[in-house]
Protein backbone atom coordinates (compact mmCIF):
# COMPACT_ATOMS: atom_id res chain seq x y z
CA UNK A 1 0.00 0.00 0.00
CA UNK A 2 2.81 2.41 0.86
CA UNK A 3 4.56 1.61 -2.44
CA UNK A 4 1.34 2.52 -4.28
CA UNK A 5 1.20 5.84 -2.43
CA UNK A 6 4.82 6.63 -3.27
CA UNK A 7 4.15 5.79 -6.92
CA UNK A 8 1.12 8.11 -6.87
CA UNK A 9 3.22 10.89 -5.32
CA UNK A 10 5.91 10.50 -7.98
CA UNK A 11 3.26 10.54 -10.69
CA UNK A 12 1.78 13.70 -9.18
CA UNK A 13 5.18 15.37 -9.08
CA UNK A 14 5.94 14.49 -12.69
CA UNK A 15 2.56 15.88 -13.73
CA UNK A 16 3.10 19.07 -11.73
CA UNK A 17 6.55 19.75 -13.16
CA UNK A 18 5.18 19.22 -16.65
CA UNK A 19 2.99 22.32 -16.38
CA UNK A 20 4.50 25.70 -17.20
CA UNK A 21 1.67 27.60 -18.86
CA UNK A 22 0.37 30.99 -17.80
CA UNK A 23 -1.48 31.49 -14.51
CA UNK A 24 0.22 28.68 -12.58
CA UNK A 25 2.08 28.43 -9.27
CA UNK A 26 4.52 25.60 -8.45
CA UNK A 27 6.22 25.60 -5.07
CA UNK A 28 8.15 23.84 -2.33
CA UNK A 29 7.49 24.44 1.38
CA UNK A 30 8.59 23.26 4.82
CA UNK A 31 7.81 24.20 8.39
CA UNK A 32 6.64 23.08 11.78
CA UNK A 33 3.61 23.27 14.01
CA UNK A 34 1.99 22.43 17.32
CA UNK A 35 -1.26 20.76 18.31
CA UNK A 36 -3.86 22.88 20.05
CA UNK A 37 -4.36 20.07 22.60
CA UNK A 38 -2.08 17.31 23.93
CA UNK A 39 0.97 18.75 22.16
CA UNK A 40 4.30 17.09 22.97
CA UNK A 41 6.82 18.52 20.51
CA UNK A 42 7.11 20.53 17.30
CA UNK A 43 5.81 18.50 14.36
CA UNK A 44 7.61 19.02 11.05
CA UNK A 45 6.00 19.13 7.62
CA UNK A 46 7.09 19.75 4.06
CA UNK A 47 6.07 19.11 0.49
CA UNK A 48 5.11 20.39 -2.94
CA UNK A 49 2.32 22.66 -4.05
CA UNK A 50 0.69 23.15 -7.47
CA UNK A 51 -2.01 25.68 -8.35
CA UNK A 52 -3.68 26.36 -11.70
CA UNK A 53 -5.74 29.50 -12.28
CA UNK A 54 -9.43 29.15 -13.03
CA UNK A 55 -9.51 32.90 -13.60
CA UNK A 56 -7.51 35.92 -12.41
CA UNK A 57 -8.26 35.33 -8.71
CA UNK A 58 -9.39 31.71 -8.28
CA UNK A 59 -7.13 28.66 -8.40
CA UNK A 60 -7.51 24.93 -8.00
CA UNK A 61 -4.61 22.63 -7.25
CA UNK A 62 -3.07 19.94 -5.10
CA UNK A 63 -0.56 19.62 -2.30
CA UNK A 64 1.59 16.54 -1.70
CA UNK A 65 3.27 16.73 1.70
CA UNK A 66 4.71 14.94 4.73
CA UNK A 67 3.25 15.72 8.18
CA UNK A 68 4.40 14.59 11.61
CA UNK A 69 2.21 14.27 14.72
CA UNK A 70 3.73 14.45 18.21
CA UNK A 71 1.24 14.08 21.05
CA UNK A 72 1.08 13.27 24.75
CA UNK A 73 -2.36 12.56 26.26
CA UNK A 74 -2.34 12.59 30.08
CA UNK A 75 -5.54 12.31 32.12
CA UNK A 76 -5.36 11.45 35.82
CA UNK A 77 -7.51 11.62 38.91
CA UNK A 78 -7.92 15.07 40.47
CA UNK A 79 -6.18 16.77 37.54
CA UNK A 80 -2.75 15.33 38.32
CA UNK A 81 -0.07 15.03 35.60
CA UNK A 82 3.08 13.01 34.85
CA UNK A 83 1.76 9.85 36.62
CA UNK A 84 1.65 11.60 40.01
CA UNK A 85 -2.00 10.64 40.50
CA UNK A 86 -3.20 7.39 42.00
CA UNK A 87 -4.85 6.40 38.73
CA UNK A 88 -4.94 7.57 35.17
CA UNK A 89 -3.89 7.05 31.56
CA UNK A 90 -1.04 8.39 29.43
CA UNK A 91 -0.73 7.94 25.65
CA UNK A 92 2.45 8.81 23.77
CA UNK A 93 1.83 9.14 20.04
CA UNK A 94 4.46 10.00 17.42
CA UNK A 95 3.60 9.31 13.79
CA UNK A 96 4.01 10.70 10.29
CA UNK A 97 1.64 10.69 7.30
CA UNK A 98 2.00 11.42 3.60
CA UNK A 99 -0.94 13.51 2.38
CA UNK A 100 -2.41 14.22 -1.04
CA UNK A 101 -4.87 17.10 -0.71
CA UNK A 102 -6.82 18.77 -3.52
CA UNK A 103 -7.36 22.46 -2.77
CA UNK A 104 -9.08 25.68 -3.81
CA UNK A 105 -7.25 29.00 -3.47
CA UNK A 106 -8.53 32.57 -3.81
CA UNK A 107 -6.45 35.72 -4.28
CA UNK A 108 -7.27 38.71 -2.07
CA UNK A 109 -6.45 41.93 -3.91
CA UNK A 110 -4.95 42.71 -7.30
CA UNK A 111 -1.23 42.26 -6.53
CA UNK A 112 -1.28 38.46 -6.10
CA UNK A 113 0.32 38.63 -2.64
CA UNK A 114 -2.35 37.40 -0.22
CA UNK A 115 -4.17 34.12 -0.81
CA UNK A 116 -6.72 32.14 1.19
CA UNK A 117 -6.89 28.36 0.77
CA UNK A 118 -9.18 25.46 1.71
CA UNK A 119 -8.21 21.82 1.18
CA UNK A 120 -9.26 18.26 1.94
CA UNK A 121 -7.33 15.06 1.41
CA UNK A 122 -6.20 11.66 2.62
CA UNK A 123 -2.99 10.73 4.38
CA UNK A 124 -1.28 7.37 4.62
CA UNK A 125 0.71 6.39 7.68
CA UNK A 126 4.47 6.28 7.08
CA UNK A 127 5.41 4.81 10.46
CA UNK A 128 5.41 5.77 14.10
CA UNK A 129 4.96 4.74 17.71
CA UNK A 130 1.88 4.58 19.94
CA UNK A 131 2.10 3.58 23.61
CA UNK A 132 -0.54 3.24 26.32
CA UNK A 133 0.25 3.58 30.03
CA UNK A 134 -2.44 2.84 32.62
CA UNK A 135 -2.03 2.89 36.37
CA UNK A 136 -4.35 2.55 39.36
CA UNK A 137 -4.18 1.81 43.09
CA UNK A 138 -6.19 -0.83 44.94
CA UNK A 139 -6.40 -1.96 48.52
CA UNK A 140 -5.15 -5.37 49.65
CA UNK A 141 -4.67 -7.19 52.96
CA UNK A 142 -1.12 -5.80 52.97
CA UNK A 143 -2.16 -2.23 52.22
CA UNK A 144 -2.46 -0.28 48.99
CA UNK A 145 -0.94 -1.74 45.80
CA UNK A 146 -0.23 0.30 42.65
CA UNK A 147 -0.53 -1.35 39.26
CA UNK A 148 1.32 0.44 36.45
CA UNK A 149 1.68 -0.99 32.93
CA UNK A 150 2.93 0.44 29.62
CA UNK A 151 2.08 -1.35 26.36
CA UNK A 152 3.21 -0.81 22.79
CA UNK A 153 0.02 -0.12 20.82
CA UNK A 154 1.61 0.88 17.50
CA UNK A 155 -0.53 -1.71 15.71
CA UNK A 156 -3.55 0.48 16.52
CA UNK A 157 -2.30 3.45 14.47
CA UNK A 158 -4.78 4.13 11.68
CA UNK A 159 -3.39 3.50 8.21
CA UNK A 160 -5.28 6.38 6.62
CA UNK A 161 -6.76 9.64 7.94
CA UNK A 162 -8.80 12.47 6.46
CA UNK A 163 -7.43 15.99 6.84
CA UNK A 164 -9.27 19.29 6.30
CA UNK A 165 -7.13 22.39 5.94
CA UNK A 166 -7.40 26.18 6.05
CA UNK A 167 -4.45 28.40 5.20
CA UNK A 168 -3.41 31.95 4.46
CA UNK A 169 -0.36 32.39 2.22
CA UNK A 170 1.67 35.46 1.36
CA UNK A 171 3.67 35.45 -1.89
CA UNK A 172 6.60 37.88 -1.57
CA UNK A 173 8.22 39.03 -4.83
CA UNK A 174 11.95 38.52 -5.39
CA UNK A 175 12.12 37.94 -9.14
CA UNK A 176 10.04 38.06 -12.28
CA UNK A 177 8.65 34.56 -11.76
CA UNK A 178 9.83 33.81 -8.22
CA UNK A 179 8.22 34.34 -4.83
CA UNK A 180 9.09 33.60 -1.23
CA UNK A 181 6.06 32.15 0.54
CA UNK A 182 4.90 32.39 4.13
CA UNK A 183 1.90 30.27 5.12
CA UNK A 184 -0.20 29.99 8.26
CA UNK A 185 -1.94 26.63 8.14
CA UNK A 186 -4.58 24.95 10.32
CA UNK A 187 -5.20 21.23 9.83
CA UNK A 188 -8.25 19.42 11.22
CA UNK A 189 -8.68 15.64 11.60
CA UNK A 190 -12.31 14.44 11.76
CA UNK A 191 -11.16 10.94 12.69
CA UNK A 192 -8.68 9.61 15.22
CA UNK A 193 -5.01 8.90 14.55
CA UNK A 194 -5.23 5.68 16.57
CA UNK A 195 -7.70 3.09 17.82
CA UNK A 196 -5.89 2.95 21.18
CA UNK A 197 -8.27 3.81 24.01
CA UNK A 198 -10.90 4.76 21.43
CA UNK A 199 -14.67 4.58 21.70
CA UNK A 200 -14.67 1.05 20.27
CA UNK A 201 -11.97 -0.18 22.68
CA UNK A 202 -13.48 -2.81 25.00
CA UNK A 203 -10.93 -1.90 27.68
CA UNK A 204 -12.13 1.73 27.89
CA UNK A 205 -12.39 3.31 31.35
CA UNK A 206 -13.08 6.84 32.69
CA UNK A 207 -9.62 8.11 31.69
CA UNK A 208 -9.71 6.91 28.07
CA UNK A 209 -9.09 9.48 25.36
CA UNK A 210 -11.94 8.39 23.08
CA UNK A 211 -10.54 10.09 19.99
CA UNK A 212 -7.04 11.44 19.34
CA UNK A 213 -7.65 13.97 16.57
CA UNK A 214 -5.77 17.20 17.29
CA UNK A 215 -5.95 20.44 15.35
CA UNK A 216 -2.48 21.50 14.20
CA UNK A 217 -1.42 25.11 13.68
CA UNK A 218 1.67 25.31 11.45
CA UNK A 219 3.96 27.99 10.08
CA UNK A 220 5.56 27.17 6.72
CA UNK A 221 8.04 28.93 4.48
CA UNK A 222 8.86 28.13 0.88
CA UNK A 223 9.70 29.20 -2.61
CA UNK A 224 7.44 29.26 -5.66
CA UNK A 225 7.79 29.67 -9.40
CA UNK A 226 4.84 31.68 -10.68
CA UNK A 227 3.37 32.60 -14.04
CA UNK A 228 0.65 35.04 -13.08
CA UNK A 229 -1.38 37.45 -15.21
Amino acid sequence: MKSRLLALILLSLSTITGYSQKNTIIGLFAGGGCATTNNYDIALSGGLDYSKGLNVRSFWGVQVFYQQFSLLYDKEINGNRHALGSEGEIIMHKTAYAFITPKFMFCLGDRHINYFQVSAGLGMNMGGYDSLRRFYTTSSPNGYVRYDTTLDKSKNINGMVLRLGLAATQYLYFGRHWRFTLSEDAGFLPGSLTKTSGYADVSRWPYSVGKLNPTYISLRIGISHTKLP
